[in-house]
């Protein structure tokens, strides 16, 4: 049977990936949908073959007025499994404006924090995310389009280490459609999410009208999207791999040595200035590609500096390139 076929891909990918490597009990992050159904039960059907303990989780995010049935409906879900729960919900709406964020952002932000609470509460080494090759194509895609750089259109990793914890991705490899197949196979009822077909959100806009248009020119679209993040993965893990090797030798305390920069590769030279950032600043987060392509030029051409952000400046004096706050700059 179609279901059977899918489990045992399921399983021979995770082995051949190693993605529970290290792992003894997961939490896995069921919002209802069928993506997540589908995850849960592979899991479950799976769970005795990779020696695993699991648990559940749901965030409600308020946003709809069905969103109480969904909670219900997956506490339910785990309790016939005999699996453990955990409930959440907030207040999405309020927190996007207090914060000046997109309600897609906040929703992401106030329910990854509930997961990593979730986490730490029931004892699991780690959270399972439905994330799957259209989800990945449609990341891949955004980010484009919003002129990330080779290293921002990395495909999502099957396991990465975040604050909140490791994060596991399974489900990588797999298309929606086969999922929603084998929920069906499986006589599963997801939830729907009729926000998902409102092509409001960036994201929803990608899904619904400029994939399907793409797919016009290439059918294996998502394929190509996925296997093009996948070589940019690897790439940018390797410059990341040389910056580090080479950072002592041109990082001296808090100061960038010129001599030796400009002797790097230019792939390397990026790398570098945002290491050095990280490290003087504390994050990377508020610097964009600009702010490195400023920096770089300073220490290429031998500049007296150029202001950034934040009141802060990039100062380059006796051959060495320093941070500083700007306190005449205007923030």
């Amino acid at each position: 049977m179609r279901n059977e076929f899918l489990l045992k891909r399921f399983i021979d990918t995770c082995a051949v990936t190693k993605v529970f490597s290290g792992v003894r009990k997961i939490l896995i992050a069921v919002s209802g949908g069928a993506d997540s159904l589908a995850l849960a039960q592979l899991m479950i059907c799976s769970r005795q073959r990779f020696g695993l303990q699991l648990a559940m989780a749901h965030f409600n995010h308020c946003l709809r007025k069905t969103s109480a049935d969904d909670a219900n409906f997956v506490k339910n879900f785990a309790a016939e499994r005999g699996v453990e729960f955990a409930g959440g919900q907030g207040d999405v709406k309020t927190f996007a404006a207090e914060h000046k964020l997109s309600i897609e952002t906040a929703a992401r932000t106030l329910r990854y924090e509930f997961l990593s609470d979730a986490r730490q509460l029931l004892n699991c080494d780690a959270i399972a995310t439905a994330h799957h090759a259209d989800d990945q194509a449609e990341t891949i895609l955004m980010r484009l389009l919003r002129g990330s750089t080779s290293a921002g259109l990395s495909a999502m990793k099957a396991r990465t280490f975040t604050d909140g914890g490791l994060i596991l991705r399974p489900l990588l490899n797999f298309r929606k459609v086969e999922l929603e197949t084998f929920c069906r196979e499986r006589n599963l009822s997801p939830c729907i999410d009729e926000t998902n077909f409102t092509p409001d959100a960036t994201r929803n806009k990608i899904r619904l009208k400029l994939l399907p248009t793409l797919e016009t020119f290439n059918p294996a679209l998502v394929e190509t999207l996925c296997r093009f993040g996948q070589v940019a993965a690897d790439e940018a893990d390797f410059i990341d791999v040389q910056a580090e090797k080479i950072f002592p030798a041109v990082v001296e305390g808090n100061a960038i040595v010129r001599a030796d920069f400009v002797k790097l590769h230019t792939a390397v030279q990026r790398v570098v200035i945002k290491k050095f950032l990280a490290q003087v600043t504390g994050t990377t987060k508020d610097f964009g590609f600009v702010h490195i392509e400023e920096i770089r030029r300073v220490l290429l051409d031998g500049l007296s500096g150029v202001e950034l952000h934040k009141n802060l400046r990039a100062d380059l004096k006796h051959g060495k390139l320093t941070i500083a706050k700007n306190f005449y700059g205007k923030g």
